[in-house]
């Protein structure tokens, strides 16, 4: 193992029994239990605010989070020689939740409702209410709105297409259109007042409630990388899972439906939160950040897998169409 590791485990009052890699980490097995090291690249305050989230949940009965560990010098982040920072937390055995697992999924909704009902008002005992992410969706859609017209004229300008801005081109109108609906329904429902809510109670969201940070224990679930958590209307938890879901299902409506039901046995759901959820479901997230993505890289080679995504939310479309007017129904 390199030194500069050697240089990070040092400054950390526990044992190293056995060391092994996993996708951009490595696992430290030690005499406090099983432990992930990384890098990390956010800044202390919001690694603060994240820990205070996080030691809120445990202190109110929530225990299976990533918890960090503060170094020697009381510290979440340590900084090597070469100025490289790296946090180590809590971890724990599992599997990822399989997307096409029906059992995992529904533990999984009913996971996070039983998370949402802990993460009302958290306590962080920060001062500093700048180190607060809140996510305001109308601020989010409008900006989104405004670089997928920026993205357009950018290609509608260009005298030799590629594939991806013909792709492109032929799909705009529609998924943009979407984009128009969604920020006009947002601003005809409650969610400025929800929001206000939040803000005046901390209610908190995960910020990225997706199978690869839901960790399937034998005898419960771990919920881990809170880096995204945010105060914040919390139906932007569920509508992540549910996309992420439905994506690997091709909107299967079964999914869907399921998904709800079983966080509404947990937390009830009300018909103002099924709008907000509708709305976010509406919004062509997906498409937006494929745009992103082409606009802010080297548009001269787009990846092959950029234009199959593109084809694939075209694909899609119908059957997504077909949850979004069941779920409009209930609305």
């Amino acid at each position: 193992m390199e030194d500069r590791h050697e240089e990070i485990w040092k400054q950390y009052n526990m044992a190293i029994r056995n060391v092994y890699r996993v996708r951009g980490a490595y696992i430290l097995e030690t005499d406090q239990g099983l432990k992930l090291y990384r890098s990390y690249e956010g800044s202390e305050s919001k690694v603060e605010f994240e820990q205070s989230v996080k030691e809120h949940l445990r202190k109110t009965g929530y225990a299976n989070i990533d918890l960090y560990l503060r170094n020697q010098n009381g510290e979440l982040i340590t900084t090597d020689s070469m100025g490289t920072k790296y946090i180590i937390k809590d971890w724990f055995n599992g599997d990822e939740c399989n997307l096409r697992e029906e059992r995992d999924i529904i533990a999984a909704s009913a996971n996070l409702a039983n998370l949402h009902s802990y993460m009302q008002n958290v306590q962080t005992g920060l001062e500093d209410q700048d180190a607060k992410y809140i996510h305001n969706l109308e601020v989010q859609f409008d900006k989104h709105n405004r670089e997928l017209r920026r993205v357009r004229a950018y290609i509608r300008d260009k005298k030799q297409k590629n594939e991806f801005e013909v792709c492109f081109l032929n799909v705009y109108n529609k998924f943009y259109e979407q984009g128009v609906t969604a920020l006009e329904i947002q601003k005809k429902s409650d969610y400025e007042n929800l929001l206000k809510q939040c803000i005046t109670n901390n209610t908190m969201c995960h910020g990225n409630y997706i199978y690869h940070n839901i960790l399937m224990r034998s005898d419960s679930i771990a919920t881990t990388n809170f880096e995204k958590v945010c105060v914040g209307v919390q139906m932007l938890d569920l509508y992540c899972f549910i996309r992420k879901v439905m994506e690997k299902n091709n909107w299967n409506v079964t999914y869907g439906n399921l998904i709800i039901e079983e966080y509404d046995k947990v937390r009830t759901i009300s018909k103002e939160d099924l709008k907000i959820l509708y709305v976010l479901l509406l919004y062509p997230e997906k498409f937006w950040k494929v745009t992103n993505f082409y606009y802010n890289a080297r548009k001269s080679w787009v990846p092959r897998r950029n234009i199959q995504k593109l084809m694939n939310l075209s694909e899609q479309a119908k059957d997504k169409e077909a949850f979004l007017e069941q779920l409009e129904r209930l609305i």
